[in-house]
Parts: C-alpha cells; structure tokens; sequence
C-alpha cells in the first residue's frame, strides 16, 4: 500500500472506531438488566474486571504494535510477525469469518431496534437493503467509512447527552446498591453478558494499512478509548441505578429511554451503535482476507520449485 493511501491519524483511524465498537448494543439493552440484577456496588465491580482484562490487552497490543512495523492486516499481521505465519494463519482465517459474520448479527440487532418501532416492516428486506448501504459505503474506501463513523459518533454523543441531561434521583435509589439475581443468575453469570460490552479494541487496529503512523496511533488509540468508554460505563451504571427502580432496570431493556430529555436520540444512538459496529466488521474483514492473501503469495512464491 502506497504511503499516500496512509491518511488517517490516531483519532479518526483507531479511537473512534475503537469507541464506537465498545459502547454498543448492551451498553443500550443490558446495562439496566445488570444493575438491576447485580446492584450498583458488584456492577462496579464487573467493569472493573472487565475492563483490567480489556487494558491488559490494549497494553499488550501496544507492546507489539511498537515493535513491529505495522501494515494492513490488523491482529493478524501483528499477531503473524510476532509468533509467525503458521501462528498468524491459523488465527487470520478464523478472524476473518468472525468478522465477516458479525456484519450479518449486528444487521439483525439494527433490524430487530427499526421493527420495534415499524413493526409493519419486513425484516429480510430491510436487512438486505442495509446490507447494501454499508457495502456501498465500505466499497469507496475507508475515507468515507471514516466520515460515516464521524456521524454516527456525533449521534452517539447526543444520545448519550439526551441520556446523562436527564438525571433525576429517585426516592429510594440505595436498594439497588446491594445485588437482587432474579432466579438462575449469579455475579459470574452476569458478568458474562455484561463483559462483551467493554471489547472491541480490534476495530483500530484493523485500520492499520490505512493509518498516518500506525506505531504511534495504535497505542495512542486505543488505550485512550479504554480509558473514556470506562469512565463513560461507570457514569452510566450510577445514574442507572439512581434513576430507577429494580423492577424497570431488569424488566424494561430500553430503560434509559424513560429517563432521556429527548428519548427518541435513545433509539438513534442503538442505531448507531448497531450501524458502526456493523461498517467496522465490513472494513475489517476484507483487510483481513487482503492480508492472508498477500502472505500466501509470498509463501508459495520462495517455495522451491520441484
């Protein structure tokens, strides 16, 4: 890839779709839930652990990222010129169909959120034409994939302004400090649905063919979203469980709606959570592919011919 093609900085190529990626669908449908189940205090807990898992790799991703000389590829072309190609090849195919895959569930998740409200709308359909609009924005490159990204983060941020703007304490709000697991739950239990939320930092590093300085940018970005989607969860599990009561956090998964200014930015900032994370796999994975290729060329090509 040609250094021209190498535009993007540490903001817009890693921590905005790094961002983007984590605060995503549970942080919408299952922050609540876990409130209600595990109470303020272990729900603390929870993003404390699962967010010490989620710096130790954003450090240990860093560590490989300075050492090497990244290029397109992302994980696997670190991960390949840290342990090796066999190594790299044997974790970049699977990569790559997770990838490819995951485009199709966070499609649902956005089809499933549109029907919530339309429900006259069919769901195939809608998936599919969805499924073009962010393949034609994928197919122009990353630059306009960057700028997409740009808009949905602004409208991730008014929703999350809708949401924090409309901070009211509720009378009573101490119950929820102490945990209350509905029957067959436990603090492991859902810490396991809750920790999904915090991962995502393989969506910068996806963009590494694309950046400016991807030594400089990758540790940069990411650890700097590791940090701010941190505090932002922390924010938002305490006006959860100070706004409202245990009943709604577990039985109502759209409970941060109840309490926005503008509760419609609640369901815009789903779409856009569900709608970047979806752009982010359709860039990823082909990078990934591209990447796998280009080393099998050069595998075949310094065999020696029998």
């Amino acid at each position: 890839m040609s250094t021209e093609a190498r535009k993007f900085g540490t903001f817009g190529g890693v921590f905005v779709p790094n961002v983007l990626t984590i605060l995503g669908v549970i942080m919408f449908l299952r922050s609540g839930w876990v409130v209600g189940n595990a109470g303020l205090k272990s729900a603390l807990i929870m993003l404390c652990l699962a967010n010490a898992v989620t710096l130790v790799s954003a450090l240990s991703l860093s560590a490989i990222a300075t050492n090497t000389k990244a290029q397109g590829g992302g994980a696997y072309f670190l991960i390949s010129r840290s342990l090796g190609l066999a190594f790299g090849g044997s974790i970049g195919l699977p990569l790559f169909l997770a990838q490819a895959i995951s485009v199709a569930f966070y499609i649902v998740g956005f089809t499933e959120s549109v029907q919530y409200l339309w429900p006259q709308i069919d769901g195939r359909m809608f998936s599919v034409v969805t499924l073009g609009v962010l393949f034609v924005v994928a197919w122009f490159g990353a630059n306009l994939a960057i700028k997409a990204q740009f808009l949905i983060i602004l409208v991730l941020g008014l929703s999350l302004l809708s949401f924090f703007g409309g901070f009211e304490v509720k009378e009573g709000w101490k119950a929820t400090l102490d945990p209350a697991y509905e029957t067959g739950q436990n603090f492991w239990t859902v810490f396991a649905i809750f920790f999904p939320a915090v991962t995502g930092i393989m969506s910068g590093v996806s963009m590494s063919g694309d950046l400016k300085d991807p030594t400089h940018s990758i540790p940069r970005g990411t650890i700097w979203a590791v940090v701010f989607t941190f505090f932002v969860y922390g924010a938002q599990l305490i006006w959860l469980a100070m706004t409202a009561d245990r009943s709604e956090l577990i039985g109502n998964s759209m409970v941060m709606k109840s309490g926005a200014i503008v509760p419609e930015l609640i369901i815009a900032g789903l779409w856009a959570a569900t709608l970047s994370s979806a752009l982010a796999s359709l860039v990823a994975a082909p990078r990934t592919l591209q990447a796998l290729g280009k080393d099998l060329s050069l595998i075949h090509i310094s065999e020696p011919t029998r």
